[in-house]
């Protein structure tokens, strides 16, 4: 390719503004016509994650609304499992109490919190057993303020609505996309899924008794994030999305971080709590998938690093193909299809050994919402 640097760095400036409008587009398209209450919880931090890289590559602080700093975004929601236990442990502590608060009060009769017999967690499944959603880790995504005084579901509304107006704009007033109703991505039909009740004070044959409640709840809260994204995110989508690869890639890569983390919790404080400790020497060896570069862009937008290099190799750089030739240059030629199918595989591996600290009774899920 015959081209001086400053010219290719703008031409690939060029291909991260065509991602942002492609990757928008995707969004509004689910928000759309995917009409599903745990979808669309669990979108809005996917929805904030693309609000705030996009500002962070246009290097605007304020396009008259900040409605992403209002909840968790994936990105940084993720990472609160992946640096200091203590900070996931109080995320866990602090999301059960207030579930357990608003559920205790919505009680009928005064008298009855005593008894502890109220609800505090809900927690989603697939038919095969697998955990796609949790409502404890949903209120912590939204972020209400305790004061806010509105319901979880009409601050969702509110918050998500907010969120797809924000998207919005940016397509239609930078992108000069005239009609955004047109859907130009289509989806599968998703699977159907029905849930469990839990009350986290009593013991439950659920969670691990090995393993004390918070470290049940972060565990959880991990296997729920990257439940959806093996078993509802990913099979919406009939191809091999770009956005979708953005998504797949920020999920499994903070959740080997986090798999990590609790590890070495669990080493020090409760080895005997610790599951296959053979399994987490294999993950390792998969850690290769991680590249610092090709994180950075799936991280943000930037398709240059911080010292002004094009992340994407000239003798690599393709126009028509996925991210224009990024993975091949980060991963010594390995495909962009190769690669996914490489990440997805890696990203039901560790959904498998989250799910084996916790024991699934298909029975007791309930597929009536009556």
């Amino acid at each position: 390719m015959n081209i001086d640097n400053d010219a290719y760095c703008n031409k690939l400036r060029e291909h991260s503004n065509e991602l942002i409008k492609r990757d928008g587009k995707i969004l509004v398209d689910l928000l759309l016509h995917i009409h599903d209450s745990a979808v669309n919880l669990s979108l809005i931090p996917f929805c904030a994650l693309y609000c705030r890289s996009v500002k962070e590559f246009w290097g605007v602080e304020d396009l008259e609304s900040d409605t992403e700093k209002e909840v968790k975004d994936i990105r940084n929601g993720l990472k609160i499992f992946t640096g200091k236990y203590s900070k996931g442990k109080n995320m866990a502590f602090n999301s059960d109490y207030q579930q357990n608060q608003r559920f205790k009060n919505m009680l009928r009769f005064s008298f009855l919190k005593y008894f502890n017999i109220h609800y505090n967690l809900g927690v989603y499944f697939v038919e095969t057993g697998k955990i796609i959603f949790n409502t404890q880790l949903a209120s912590f995504y939204l972020n209400i303020p305790e004061n806010k005084g509105e319901t979880e579901e009409k601050h969702a509304k509110m918050v998500g609505e907010k969120l797809g107006n924000q998207i919005s704009k940016y397509l239609v007033e930078y992108f000069n996309i005239s009609n955004i109703t047109i859907q130009t991505t289509f989806f599968n039909l998703l699977p159907q899924y029905g849930y469990i009740d839990f009350n986290t004070n009593r013991k439950n044959k659920f969670f691990n008794r090995k393993l004390d409640k918070e470290t049940n709840l972060i565990i959880l809260h991990i296997l729920s994030t990257i439940g959806f994204i093996n078993n509802i995110f990913i099979p919406m989508f009939r191809n091999k999305d770009e956005w979708s690869m953005r998504i797949l890639y920020c999920t499994v890569h903070n959740t080997w971080l986090a798999i990590n983390k609790i590890i070495n919790h669990l080493e020090q404080n409760n080895p005997d709590g610790i599951k296959d400790k053979m399994f987490i020497k294999h993950v390792q060896e998969d850690s290769m998938l991680f590249s610092s570069n090709f994180r950075n862009c799936m991280m943000h937008y930037d398709l240059i690093d911080r010292n002004g290099t094009p992340v994407i190799l000239k003798k690599w750089y393709a126009p028509n193909q996925p991210f224009y030739g990024l993975v091949e240059s980060c991963y010594d030629g390995i495909t962009y299809d190769l690669f996914y199918d490489q990440l997805y595989k890696l990203s039901k591996e560790l959904e498998e050994y989250l799910l084996s600290y916790f024991t699934v009774n298909i029975k007791s899920i309930r597929w009536n919402w009556d």
